[in-house]
């Protein structure tokens, strides 16, 4: 909200939440911001950035940063703002390398830190992930960018498991690794219950066993092109009960590329999804070649009851779901499929077949905000076949009568209160 100059005097001794977009745009006010507690750059805090220090109050518990700020700046945070739980800053943008090093060297109140680690070379990451591992206080960990191996090798030998300063605090990791570093995880981060991973394929010589054992709540597998992945290699996942967000997808990710292939079996389907039943996120990016997707879909949604997001590239004839008496997927909230088939319904291709086909997704999927049918990347309608189309729509007009009807039901409710 834009506040006329002459009032922010008023207002600033009252905001405990604030994102600016620039700092030197009033570079003559020099505010109290007493209650401030998170605090949002959009842009660069720059050095032409002189008034920076008015938000150095001792609340402030969260800075969240596009790039990093002058090094004044962070001196002054470890400084003069001793409840600062959580730093985070997703740009590659480095003014003076050494100070996010002396910074995190220097603090010991952070909590939550998020820093992106490219252009950094391999002393400098080295450097800053040590600094971060004597953070006593530090609970969660993400990293931007690859770490590589040599860098969690040299970790583990400057402080091995024994040692106290071993992000001995840390339960909650998110990093990107290639395989040969999976061994070195638990080692390096000993106390973690939670690993959010991005783990580049690269060649067919893949030992995805490594993952067994790992506290994994959210897996990104990014395959090369040219490199086989056999659902016999992702089967390890069957004991990993903890997973809550499977992401297969190809690398580089191109929207406008032909759409590789990933084929199963429905038996190794089913084997592979048994046990998932806290998964909530499932996104496949390949044409899914399953000899009968339908029966896929139905194992899926019984042994993923709180499946909310996914995406499958292949077929769905929702005629399939009809006997079956409760729905599929209670908690999905978003579906992107190839397309809308429908062998009960061969050469009728109407509006009425359309609802009909509409009315059971929505039975069986009753929190579904959002529904597509269309095998590519990007959304784009007029690629779509007709009944895919018309499903879609017909699904669109059922959300948005029941979001009429419950606002109505609320309106009445309160007049009647």
């Amino acid at each position: 909200m834009a506040v006329e100059a002459s009032r922010r005097a008023i207002y600033a001794p009252k905001i405990c939440e604030l994102t600016l977009q620039a700092v030197f745009s009033h570079p003559n006010l020099d505010l109290n911001f007493q209650l401030l507690r998170i605090l949002r750059f959009t842009d660069f805090p720059g050095p032409q950035d002189t008034n920076l220090s008015q938000y150095l109050q001792p609340a402030l518990e969260e800075v969240h940063l596009r790039h990093w700020p002058p090094a004044v700046f962070l001196h002054g945070l470890n400084k003069h703002c001793p409840r600062l739980r959580v730093l985070s800053q997703v740009s590659t943008a480095y003014k003076d390398k050494s100070d996010i090093i002396d910074f995190f060297a220097s603090n010991q109140s952070l909590r939550c830190v998020q820093f992106t680690i490219l252009p950094l070379n391999e002393d400098e990451v080295l450097a800053a992930m040590l600094a971060l591992s004597k953070i006593h206080s530090l609970e969660e960990l993400i990293i931007v960018g690859e770490t590589s191996t040599d860098t969690l090798t040299q970790l583990q030998v400057l402080h091995p498991s024994s040692s106290k300063y071993s992000f001995g605090s840390v339960r909650k990791v998110k990093l990107t690794v290639r395989i040969p570093s999976l061994q070195l995880l638990p080692t390096i981060f000993g106390a973690m219950t939670t690993l959010s991973l991005e783990l580049p394929i690269q060649s067919n010589d893949h030992e995805l066993d490594a993952l067994v054992g790992l506290p994994l709540e959210s897996l990104q597998l990014h395959i090369a092109a040219g490199v086989t992945l056999s659902p016999q290699q992702l089967l390890f996942l069957r004991i990993t009960e903890t997973l809550r967000s499977l992401i297969i997808k190809p690398r580089p990710f191109n929207p406008m590329a032909t759409m590789a292939t990933f084929g199963l079996s429905n038996a190794d389907f089913k084997h592979l999804f048994a046990k998932f039943s806290n998964l909530e996120t499932l996104l496949i990016w390949f044409a899914l070649e399953i000899p009968d997707p339908d029966v896929a879909f139905q194992d899926l949604g019984q042994s993923c009851p709180r499946l909310e997001n996914l995406r499958l590239y292949c077929y769905i004839d929702l005629t399939a779901w009809c006997d079956t008496p409760n729905p599929l997927f209670p908690n999905l909230k978003f579906a992107w499929v190839s397309s809308v088939s429908s062998q009960s319904f061969l050469g009728k291709t109407n509006e009425t077949t359309a609802q009909l086909l509409a009315e059971i997704l929505d039975r069986h999927a009753p929190q579904l905000d959002r529904f597509v049918a269309l095998k590519r990347y990007n959304f784009r309608p007029t690629d779509c076949d007709q009944l895919s189309q018309m499903v879609m729509r017909a699904h669109g007009r059922i959300k948005e009568i029941g979001q009429t009807r419950h606002a109505k039901d609320e309106s009445r409710g309160m007049a009647i209160r």
